[in-house]
């Protein structure tokens, strides 16, 4: 009975999850290597920019441990809303932008948050399923730093979301970068692009910038890594200042150098959310999964897919392969989920099967040709498909 019930309250979850998450046009997670970045600060500024465009915009703190937003908007006093409907809505900022933090909710602004994983993992789950964000143009989620629990814990719930990395330019930053960039690969979340934070100073005198920290490394980092670099962000003085004061430096000084910059990344950030959308409905940018029985032999019998070789393309180039395994009595179209499947390659499968997972968006390619590798299998499919 409990396991009944426990599976009940699990579906129900869920299913928030899931009809909060459709009214959720585009979801971003802003993440680092390191601390000491201004990560947090790029989030807020990136979430008031594309509110101030007359965007919908929710911003996310899963920072727990470490909650800066709430002080950076200005809106420790802020208490969230209740619905009609008795659902709690997210704490209202501005007319386009909403957001929630764990401080809102603690007993004093001081109160130390000492939780392990799975009590981080439900927190966050009921952060986006229980609290109604209403419809959203962007959710820009904002990370602690590195690549635990609470960054796993958002790409294992929200499986379309991409990643915006904030790196500066010193090679100590740079090196943690490749980490996340590594992270985002292997838990399948899609990389939005790298923006480079503290990129030159802006000195208050003369108005001119001083390569303080370098400049470039992001630039450098993403052109050799086939990543779309997004923009830099130079040091202004003020944005200490406009973050103790609770206002966000693009709202407080336009007209700034720095604002400018973060007007420029935020046009970059809409245009490249547009393409990778529109990369997936035109096929330039798949998952397929093909079902195996070892590393380098298919698996043709249903009732066997339990290990697949997962690869990302882009552009009909392989980016990445993966060799996953289905857990133990997990539906085929829950797992396929859960690794952010868009394609399944399959050797002459059931017709009811290949409808089934196409009523679930996941597009099925019919290979009439047995080929012995997934890896010449998945060729044969790209050299097909550029021919066509």
């Amino acid at each position: 009975m409990i396991k009944k019930e426990k599976s009940f309250i699990i579906e129900q979850q869920d299913k928030k999850l899931k009809d909060q998450l459709a009214k959720i046009k585009h979801k971003i997670l802003v993440m680092s290597g390191k601390g000491g970045v201004g990560k947090s600060t790029i989030a807020v500024n990136v979430a008031v920019g594309l509110s101030l465009q007359d965007f919908m915009v929710g911003l996310l703190d899963v920072d727990l441990h470490g909650p800066n937003v709430p002080k950076m908007l200005g809106a420790r006093d802020l208490k969230l809303s209740r619905k009609p409907d008795g659902r709690m809505g997210a704490i209202k900022y501005s007319p386009n932008l909403k957001f929630l933090s764990i401080e809102p909710l603690l007993p004093s602004e001081d109160t130390a948050i000492i939780w392990r994983g799975p009590i981080k993992h439900s927190a966050i789950r009921q952060f986006i399923g229980d609290i109604d964000w209403e419809e959203l143009d962007y959710l820009i989620i904002d990370a602690p730093p590195g690549t635990g629990d609470e960054p796993l814990t958002v790409a294992k719930t929200i499986p379309d979301a991409y990643t915006l990395i904030v790196t500066t330019p010193q090679e100590v930053s740079l090196i943690d970068v490749k980490k996340a960039i590594k992270f985002c690969q292997k838990i399948k979340l899609r990389i939005l692009g790298i923006v480079e934070n503290m990129s030159g100073f802006i000195c208050p005198h003369c108005g001119k910038p001083v390569d303080i920290f370098k400049k470039g490394g992001g630039q450098k980092l993403a052109d050799e890594l086939g990543i779309r670099f997004l923009g830099r962000i130079p040091i202004d003085p003020r944005i200490v200042d406009t973050g103790d004061l609770g206002k966000p430096l693009i709202a407080a000084y336009p007209e700034s150098i720095t604002a400018k910059a973060f007007d420029e990344l935020i046009r970059n950030i809409i245009i490249a959310t547009e393409i990778m959308k529109k990369d997936v409905l035109e096929e330039k940018y798949m998952r397929v999964a093909i079902p195996i029985s070892s590393p380098f032999e298919l698996e043709t019998s249903i009732e066997k897919f339990e290990l697949f070789a997962i690869y990302d393309i882009e552009n009909n180039k392989i980016l990445v392969k993966d060799v996953v395994k289905k857990q133990q009595n997990q539906e085929l179209i829950n797992f396929l989920k859960e690794q952010v499947v868009t394609h399944i390659l399959l050797f002459d499968p059931p017709k009811e099967l290949a409808d089934f997972l196409s009523q679930n968006e996941i597009k099925v390619l019919i290979s009439d040709t047995f080929s012995e590798s997934p890896d010449r299998l998945i060729e044969e499919y790209l050299k097909e498909k550029q021919i066509r």
